[in-house]
């Protein structure tokens, strides 16, 4: 079974006012929720990850640990 790693959270200028420590994972800021939805999308595309969505608003790309 493979493990899985956080390869990158995809947040909005509001989630700055919140201290967010990505530890190995990249951070990506969309200036709106759309901007934020089409980085969602092509990153994990681009990883072949999976998608999950935070109650806070976060995005969170995970993939294989290979």
């Amino acid at each position: 079974m493979n493990d899985l790693k956080i390869y990158a959270f995809i947040g909005l200028p509001k989630h700055t006012e919140e201290v967010i420590y990505p530890g190995d994972a990249v951070l990506l800021l969309a200036k709106d929720e759309d901007e934020q939805q089409v980085l969602m999308r092509d990153v994990a595309l681009a990883v072949r990850g999976d998608v999950v969505k935070l109650s806070n608003g976060l995005i969170m790309i995970v993939t294989a640990d290979r």
